[in-house]
């Protein structure tokens, strides 16, 4: 399983993944991390290699979130897709580019567990 988590703060990017770890280590799923700052970087990479899973922050430099997905959907209509954001403003965009989830900063540790229940059950 290939996960990518996209956002341009790095401290995000890293708390996230040390959390997905966990999750994912205590039910004994291995998953192969990558982490973009940029939502362009991200798109090069799953248009050479496609991803399962993709954590994709709303509110970043260059394009924003939802034309990142919109960009992904144009090549990659399987790829789980899970916004990470502050704000739900954004949710009716989301439904468009069939977003898996919403994931509401600052979230929990019960949120992620069962998002993972959820994307694991999906897979």
């Amino acid at each position: 399983m290939r996960i990518a988590i996209v956002d341009d703060i790095a401290e995000e990017r890293s708390l996230l993944t040390m959390r997905l770890k966990d999750q994912l280590g205590s039910r004994n799923v291995h998953a192969d991390f990558f982490e973009y700052e940029r939502g362009e970087d991200f798109l090069k990479a799953a248009g050479k290699s496609p991803f399962t899973i993709l954590f994709l922050d709303i509110y970043m430099n260059g394009i924003n979130g939802i034309e990142t997905a919109k960009k992904l959907r144009s090549f990659d209509k399987d790829c789980l897709l899970i916004f990470t954001t502050t704000s739900t403003d954004h949710a009716l965009e989301g439904f468009q580019v069939r977003a898996t989830h919403y994931l509401v900063k600052p979230y929990t540790d019960k949120d992620l567990s069962a998002l993972t229940e959820e994307l694991l059950s999906r897979i």
